[in-house]
């Protein structure tokens, strides 16, 4: 199932009978809702313990892995909020292709 697949569907059933000029009809319709999985967020960093002294450097990593079987475009956004609540960086990228599988790759560097 594809995101395009969501959407009205409606059957409609017809019976005639043709000797006494009778026909009958009716029908009934459903929508379809189709969602996709959330994705999943794994964060990593360099150094790998995240300590890190005073005037250094660090790196943190943060990736997305999601299944979405997405047939219409997709806007991923990511945004870094650091220590204060503040936000540190925001993107988004807009992805028009269908895989089986995406994963979005972001970095932070502080120094």
């Amino acid at each position: 199932l594809l995101t395009s697949h969501g959407g009205q569907y409606t059957c409609i059933a017809t019976i005639s009978l043709p000797k006494i000029s009778l026909t009958m009809t009716n029908s009934s319709s459903v929508t379809v809702q189709v969602q996709i999985p959330v994705p999943r967020a794994t964060i990593s960093s360099v150094p790998l313990n995240n300590s890190v002294y005073s005037g250094t450097s660090i790196i943190i990593f943060c990736t997305f892995t999601f299944l979405p079987a997405v047939d219409t475009p997709l806007l991923v956004t990511n945004m870094w909020i650091g220590p204060q609540g503040s936000i540190i960086n925001k993107n988004r990228t807009t992805i028009t292709t269908a895989q089986s599988i995406m994963v979005y790759n972001t970095t932070l560097l502080i120094n």
